[in-house]
């Protein structure tokens, strides 16, 4: 094998900045060689200032080596030689997403993101199919149902396993209809998605969604099941997947070879075919369109109503696509109405239409199984004469039975096209007439109980609002179609695509006075001060604090988050700060990794030197603050590696009692409700009253090899919501372990509880946004986005509908003001 340098596994990280840890590319962010040797990237190389006050500006100092360096800064990082064996480990082509250029590209261009409301997806919790499911595997068709199957196992409820075929029904609304970009840091969940688009669909069409999917799982043996809804990763239209079954009852046409068997088949399916049309009608609702290819047989031959082709049927219809010559079937009421777009528009056909309207569909349906023509079961319409076409249809019935035992269908079948709705059979007769050919006993014990008579009302799917949501089939219109109004109603148009620019207005999709944080478009921006990695987060005294392991404290104002000053004093990396507001001042309060103590005055002089500093008096191997938290009691915590809990006197600075039990360090604080929590690295969370100081309980998860360090805890009303190391988050409800769930592969740094919204990230460089869904007897966390950044995630606050996060390399990235986290009542 000739040599050369072996490149790099396809699945090795690139390597990165020590300065910056951004990856290294081979243009803006090339790596290269200070004369010291140290391999930085150029960026960085042109930010690094003199060594010294003092020192010639033609100089540097290496911040690894500590070495001052010549450096010329007329010709810039370029003067120096790039790092050929670093490059020759980049990937091929370098990916632009991940290099310095698009890190330090402007924020991306407003995306509309619109939030998940708890009434809304709590509602249809069931219905929102995971994005796992994957179930579409090609572009639809032109026209059409698209076809797809699942690409993995579905438990409850769906129960489905992995390739069990479906059927996709395109459903257009305002947030699917847009072209949407993915955005660099801020990615909705496939649930956030979902939510949005059901959310801009009008509240009668999610009721029939609703009532469609519960109707299907109650008469499973009637109809294919609905399951929900689905989208694809990209922008794509909301899909409705319904159970599919490939083997149409149409094919009962064509397989017509012994007369005796073909009727005693075609008797079995009309007895299917009326108890799903009963079992429609127990749930108030009625088809008022259907065709014979809305019914198929699964694998043991039993006939089955497929809603998704009823709906893209009924769709036809609604947008004149469909008439007699599609085959069609609609009772002759039905067509008036649709015909009147006033009425339609007004929903002015309550009472009008029926259980009497399915009968004349089902009249078709049979008629079009005993004779083998669906065109003449579909051939009448009102400019037609309606007399010589049911002289027609019962000619060649009485033809089709004559001969059979069946023949007192015919009566019935016809009975079932009165012209006169009132004229017509129960479809419960019609069923008694079909199995009492062949059974004589006790009949009417095996009929299907359905209580009609109180109901006074049903919804029409032909005439709700779902069938005019669906997407266009393609279908050309042809000379004889129903002619309908195209403007329905104006608030289930389409935005245009090219006059929106790909933006929706909020106010237009979403959904006012429902609980959930309203999220509106999106947009970010990067505060940079910061040398070295972020570690606290605090706000107080109308200023925003971000301590570092730079040693310093950064300063910003919360008008314009502009700088305003850096707190510089600690000799040692600052691990932890947190403010305190009191009536006559405000204090900001920093610990470090040499045990030391700072606290500063917070007014708008924002003075240089600390109000008052101390050192915690502990054994040199396990010194160092770890966290801190402040009581409305008037006491300092500090959790430190010497495994105990301090409270310090904010009058004297006093030590006034040391809390002990953690078997190793103590890694996180929070105060709540007159109690204080502790975290550590011991796995367990301990609980301490706030008066005495004496302890409550301890919070641990029992299962085997789940004790791993806790490093970050919030708390919430009765609710403690803590991270770890390896993942997990885990939720305790007064002191009872109510949830556990790997949330990320790496490290959770840092988790912030506020009200029921939950914000976590760490190792994996993405902030998960979750609810927190209380029910009587459970708790669970729903996906509602994730934020994605460009550096692990160290620390994270929530201020003012704004989401702060502190990012390891050095960036503090601040969600305004589009990002809006807020919750309306």
């Amino acid at each position: 094998m000739a040599a050369g340098t072996a490149s790099p596994p396809p699945d090795a990280e690139p390597p990165e900045c020590p300065v910056c840890l951004s990856p290294f590319d081979a243009a803006s962010a090339a790596p290269r060689v200070l004369p010291c040797g140290h391999s930085l990237c150029g960026p960085c190389i042109a930010s690094l200032p003199p060594a010294s006050a003092s020192a010639s500006a033609a100089s540097l100092r290496c911040p690894l080596c500590s070495q001052c360096v010549p450096f010329s800064r007329a010709l810039g990082p370029s003067s120096l030689p790039k790092n050929l064996a670093l490059i020759s480990l980049l990937p091929s082509p370098p990916n632009p997403s991940r290099s310095r250029t698009a890190a330090a590209a402007p924020p991306p261009p407003h995306v509309p993101l619109h939030a998940d409301h708890s009434r809304l997806l709590s509602r249809f919790r069931h219905a929102v199919l995971p994005e796992s499911a994957s179930p579409l595997h090609s572009p639809a068709p032109a026209a059409g149902l698209a076809i797809g199957s699942f690409a993995s196992d579905l438990g409850a409820p769906w129960f489905c396993p992995r390739g069990h075929p479906v059927s996709l029904l395109p459903i257009e609304t305002p947030a699917a209809a847009a072209k949407q970009e993915s955005p660099l840091y801020y990615r909705p969940s496939h649930a956030a998605r979902v939510a949005a688009a059901i959310d801009a669909l009008s509240a009668a069409a999610r009721d029939e969604v609703i009532d469609l999917v519960a109707v299907s799982s109650r008469l499973a043996r009637r109809v294919c099941r609905v399951y929900g809804f689905w989208m694809g990763p990209e922008a794509a239209p909301l899909w409705l997947l319904s159970e599919r079954h490939s083997r149409g009852v149409s094919c009962l046409l064509e397989e017509r070879s012994r007369r005796e068997e073909t009727v005693a088949l075609i008797r079995n399916v009309g007895m299917e075919v009326c108890e799903a049309f009963m079992g429609l009608h127990g749930e108030g609702l009625v088809l008022g369109c259907i065709g014979l290819g809305c019914f198929c047989l699964d694998r043991f031959g039993h006939c089955l109503l497929d809603l998704n082709q009823v709906l893209a049927l009924c769709h036809g219809v609604r947008v004149g696509v469909c008439s007699s010559k599609s085959k069609a079937f609609m009772a002759p009421e039905v067509a008036e109405v649709v015909h009147d777009k006033l009425q339609i528009k007004d929903h002015d056909f309550s009472g009008l239409l029926g259980p009497s309207s399915d009968a004349w569909l089902l009249g078709c349906l049979l008629v079009a199984l005993v004779t083998g023509d669906e065109q003449l079961a579909a051939g009448w319409s009102t400019e037609g004469s309606y007399d010589d076409w049911k002289n027609e249809v019962l000619t060649k019935v009485d033809a089709s039975l004559v001969g059979t035992h069946m023949e007192p269908w015919s009566a019935t079948i016809v009975s079932c096209l009165n012209y006169d709705p009132e004229g017509r059979p129960e479809i419960a007769d019609v069923w008694k007439c079909i199995n009492g050919s062949l059974m004589n006993s006790d009949i009417e014990a095996l009929i299907p109980n359905v209580d009609l008579a109180a109901r006074k009302s049903f919804m029409c799917l032909l005439l709700g609002e779902l069938s005019s949501m669906c997407s266009n089939l393609g279908a050309v219109e042809s000379d004889d179609t129903m002619h309908l109004s195209q403007d329905l109603d104006d608030k289930h148009s389409t935005p245009d695509d090219a006059s929106s620019g790909g933006i929706i207005n909020n106010e237009e999709v979403g959904a006012a006075g429902m609980d959930g944080p309203k999220c509106g478009l999106y947009n970010s921006s990067t505060l940079l001060a910061h040398r070295d990695c972020i570690t606290g987060l605090a706000i107080g005294g109308g200023f925003l604090f971000s301590s570092s392991y730079d040693k310093t404290i950064n300063v910003w104002s919360l008008q314009d988050f502009s700088h305003k000053q850096s707190l510089k004093g600690h000799e040692h990396k600052i691990t932890a700060i947190v403010v305190v507001d009191n009536d006559n001042q405000s204090l900001c309060i920093s610990g470090d990794s040499g045990s030391g103590i700072f606290v500063w005055c917070v007014d708008p002089s924002l003075s240089n030197e600390p109000l008052n500093k101390w050192y915690e008096s502990n054994d040199w191997i396990y010194r160092g603050v770890h966290c801190l938290a402040v009581s409305g009691t008037g006491y300092l915590y500090t959790g430190s590696r010497d495994k105990s809990i301090k409270a310090w006197s904010l009058e004297d600075y006093s030590l006034r009692c040391t809390m002990t039990g953690h078997k190793s360090t103590v890694s996180c604080l929070a105060v709540a409700c007159g109690i204080l929590y502790s975290g550590s690295w011991d796995g367990s969370i301990r609980s301490w009253w706030l008066t005495d100081h004496s302890p409550l309980s301890v919070l641990e998860d029992g299962t085997p090899g789940s004790i791993t360090p806790v490093l970050s805890i919030s708390t919430e009303l009765d609710f403690v919501v803590a991270s770890y190391e390896n993942g997990c988050l885990k939720i305790w409800k007064d002191d009872v372990l109510v949830k556990s769930e790997k949330l990320q592969n790496g490290a959770i740094y840092a988790a912030k509880l506020n009200d029921k919204w939950l914000y976590a990230g760490g190792w994996d460089k993405v902030v998960n946004i979750q609810e927190l869904l209380e029910d009587d007897s459970e708790v669970e966390i729903r996906d509602v986005a994730t934020f994605t950044c460009d550096s692990i995630i160290t620390s994270i606050l929530y201020w003012d509908g704004r989401l702060i996060v502190g990012l390891s390399n050095r960036e503090i990235k601040v969600c305004i003001p589009l990002f809006v986290c807020c919750l309306l009542y």
